[in-house]
């Protein structure tokens, strides 16, 4: 491995780290800022809960359409993110893929899951930073709390 794709894979690292430390802070504008122009976002709640809830989460396109709804998702929760164990190619000088192990809580009024599962990234160097292409979360395990919904109604 040389010296370049080792500062190409801390630089990954360091954005995927950036990416936990925005969402759980609610920094909307410093995480939207992770992302490509034109970046996919895709949780599908359906495999996440492996059928349990009622209402998938849609496919987000867009810098600008990720940051207006990451607050109508998480802004009334309590979140833990935490990722490790990354499997990271490198595909160009300017372009990366990952797979993170991932853990999550998510608490809000009527609502707690914790999760486990990978996500799914790519990555593109872009005005001199790496930033988050696109990014699939596929649960593998989750736990929703007796008394709880499956989640919110985001149709």
């Amino acid at each position: 491995m040389t010296l370049e794709e080792l500062g190409i894979r801390e630089a990954i690292k360091d954005l995927k780290a950036r990416y936990c430390y925005h969402i759980d802070l609610k920094e909307w504008d410093l995480y939207a800022s992770l992302f490509t122009e034109d970046a996919i976002l895709d949780v599908d709640q359906s495999v996440s809960t492996r059928g349990r809830a009622p209402n998938p989460m849609p496919r987000v396109t867009g810098r600008a359409a990720i940051r207006a709804f990451m607050p109508q998702l998480l802004e009334p929760a309590d979140t833990v993110h935490q990722v490790h164990s990354p499997v990271i190619t490198i595909t160009s000088p300017t372009s990366a893929k990952a797979i993170w192990a991932m853990e999550d809580v998510v608490r809000m009024p009527g609502f707690h899951i914790e999760g486990r599962g990978h996500y799914h990234e790519t990555y593109v160097l872009t005005e001199g930073q790496w930033r988050i292409a696109s990014l699939y979360l596929s649960r593998t395990w989750v736990e929703i709390l007796e008394g709880t919904e499956a989640g919110p109604d985001l149709r």
